[in-house]
């Protein structure tokens, strides 16, 4: 689920890196009694997820900076979102 969320954030502004991603998948730090504050995700299964993706030839290395979504990787996506189907009361 994760990966197939990165992969879409990649497709949909380029230049994503592993800093991005840490922000985006944070969440509260939770202090005792004192109210919480946002804290940052771990790193490392965002920098994994996306070595793995950069392994299958879905994104690689952006020269300005973070990762960009492969020709092949963009396909894959297309077709991935062509077979799904949503379900709404309307066309049950």
């Amino acid at each position: 689920m994760r990966a197939a969320s990165i992969a879409r954030k990649i497709n949909l502004r380029q230049g994503l890196g592993v800093g991005s991603f840490r922000r985006i998948n944070g969440g509260s730090k939770r202090n005792g009694r004192r109210p919480p504050h946002f804290g940052k995700a771990s790193g490392g299964i965002g920098r994994d997820i996306l070595q793995q993706q950069a392994k299958l030839n879905i994104i690689d290395m952006d020269p300005k900076g973070g990762r960009r979504i492969t020709c092949s990787g963009q396909r894959d996506l297309d077709q991935v979102a062509g077979r799904i189907v949503v379900v709404t009361p309307w066309n049950l």
